[in-house]
């Protein structure tokens, strides 16, 4: 996946109108974008423009391919802007670049711990921008269908996890997010089996039996849920276990499985 010149021409216009002559060059470096500003020039009457500098310094990780760079800069300018036709047109047109150059741009609500207790803990709207799945199917579509179908269904429970598996995801935390998932596919399991069996199974291995002992997970669906099941618990939660593929195998087959069982059994 290769940023575009035009998504790097809008980040050097936020530059240009986000910082001073004198914090550019510390944006740039925090970045590890700064090895081609030239610098404020210090002769009288001859400063360089922001914009030039900016666009000296972005051009030249551009053609040096430092695209994770990039991209945290990208982050760092999205902190606290919002997806809608309310937001700076600048927000608008860069969010538009980034999709259309193929990165999944996810924004996410996080609350910022105060330094001191007399002060009030304030939200803040952070951005995750990574490359849409090798399938071609953006998580974010995916993941809405089956959260709306969890809550609409009474999983309240499964919901909140795979709420935050979707959030473990696109914070890149691969091990947790599979962790939630795996606690979210539990959760449906025995919920499904206490409502359909009348047994009140605890863990997820008695409630595919309890299933299975009633009709519900038939030869063929059984062995694919139990196979899923032993899966989900390899490289589930342990930390350094799971990479970005084994992570997105899991989200799409969990989300899958979770789903037709909800549509299916209930």
């Amino acid at each position: 996946m290769d940023i575009s010149q035009k998504s790097v021409g809008l980040l050097i216009d936020y530059l240009d109108r986000n910082a001073s002559q004198a914090t550019l060059g510390g944006v740039l470096k925090r970045h590890n974008l700064g090895d081609a500003d030239p610098g404020p020039d210090d002769r009288k009457f001859s400063t360089m423009s922001k914009a030039k500098r900016a666009d000296k310094a972005l051009t030249a990780a551009f053609k040096s391919r430092k695209e994770s760079e990039l991209l945290d800069l990208v982050s760092t300018a999205l902190r606290d802007q919002e997806d809608d036709p309310a937001s700076p047109e600048w927000v608008r047109e860069l969010l538009a670049s980034l999709r259309a150059d193929g990165f999944a741009c996810t924004p996410s609500t996080t609350v910022v711990k105060p330094a001191s207790a007399w002060v009030t803990a304030e939200t803040e709207t952070r951005w995750a921008i990574t490359p849409l799945g090798y399938t071609g199917l953006p998580v974010a579509l995916l993941a809405s269908d089956l959260a709306n179908q969890l809550t609409a269904e009474g999983f309240t429970t499964a919901a909140g996890h795979y709420d935050q598996a979707l959030k473990a995801f696109h914070a890149q935390n691969w091990a947790a997010s599979n962790s939630q998932l795996r606690t979210t596919f539990e959760s449906v399991l025995i919920e499904l089996a206490a409502r359909r069996t009348g047994t009140a199974p605890t863990q997820g291995g008695p409630a595919i039996d309890a299933l299975q002992a009633k009709g519900y997970l038939p030869y063929g669906p059984n062995e694919y849920v139990r196979g899923l099941w032993k899966l989900s618990h390899a490289a589930g939660s342990h930390p350094g276990l799971s990479d970005e593929d084994d992570a997105h195998h899991r989200i799409y087959a969990n989300s899958a499985i979770v789903g037709w069982l909800v549509r299916t059994i209930v």
